[in-house]
């Protein structure tokens, strides 16, 4: 065997290592099979609008008229990470549901991903103002669209009403980029990663930087907030549950779930589905 060989090797080593240890950020979901549920469903509309620059693609399902809820993927993702909620008859009756594709993910892919979380906000926030008929929206995010959804509470609070943060990335000292987040990032090995790791790999790496930059500004969050966190989670220390009631004080209630890892989002849908009620306004009697 070559020399180049013999180097090439450990490369491809690495890289299988990179997306083993990665690859459960995917969600267990069929995108063929949801997309194929939604079209079938008369009532859910595909819209794109241009936000930016950009074009972001949405998907809304639900009452026009009732409570707006905003849902927000995390790393790699889609829309398509909210199918279960997106169908669940207790929301579509008393709520409007719109799930989006981030820019770089799904139908707002052209143009590629924006690491920032501040801009990801001010992509957003267009379609929270067009679809809230001059109500408040209440945001639910997972994973690393947690802190997107945070952001907007931050940055646009007249449009917010509400958090459901699951699986959440937080805090700035447990979302540093980890080994295999950095070897990922060499051109060595991004070239082997498939292309949803290496734009998930963008936006993670400097993450905990833009984390430390919104510290001060939790203070401005005075909407209620519910976290959903497993404590089996290997992805997302269970330890930003920790730090979300420490900043939010009594604003923020932990809701944290013994036998489950990140997935919550998708082996609890019910449970999921319970708190993003608990935000909405009772029902008329």
């Amino acid at each position: 065997m070559t020399t180049t060989g013999f180097r090439f090797r450990p490369l491809m080593l690495a890289a299988v290592l990179i997306v083993t240890a990665a690859g459960c950020l995917k969600g267990p979901y069929d995108k063929s099979a949801v997309e194929k549920e939604f079209v079938a469903r008369q009532h859910a509309t595909f819209t794109e609008i241009t936000a930016g620059g950009r074009s972001i693609h949405y998907v809304a399902a639900g009452q026009h008229d009732a409570p707006l809820i905003v849902m927000i993927h995390g790393t790699p993702g889609s829309w398509h990470a909210y199918a279960e909620l997106m169908t669940d008859e207790s929301l579509l009756a008393r709520a409007y549901l719109v799930a989006v594709d981030r820019p770089g993910f799904g139908k707002s892919g052209r143009g590629g991903i924006v690491a920032s979380i501040e801009q990801q906000a001010a992509f957003l926030q267009p379609i929270i103002e067009r679809e809230s008929i001059d109500r408040r929206a209440i945001l639910v995010g997972h994973s690393l669209g947690a802190p997107i959804a945070v952001r907007l509470a931050m940055d646009y609070p007249k449009l917010v009403s509400g958090l459901v943060l699951v699986a959440p990335s937080l805090d700035p000292d447990l979302e540093k980029p980890r080994w295999y987040n950095h070897l990922a990032a060499s051109a060595l090995i991004n070239w082997a990663l498939p292309d949803e790791l290496a734009l998930a790999n963008q936006e993670i790496m400097p993450l905990s930087a833009q984390l430390a930059e919104m510290l001060p500004r939790w203070a401005c969050i005075r909407v209620p907030v519910i976290v959903v966190q497993g404590e089996k989670d290997k992805l997302v220390s269970p330890g930003n549950a920790d730090f979300a009631q420490r900043v939010l004080k009594d604003r923020a209630t932990v809701v944290r779930v013994a036998d489950q890892g990140h997935f919550v989002l998708w082996n609890r849908p019910l449970l999921i589905r319970n708190q993003i009620l608990a935000l909405l306004p009772p029902q008329r009697k």
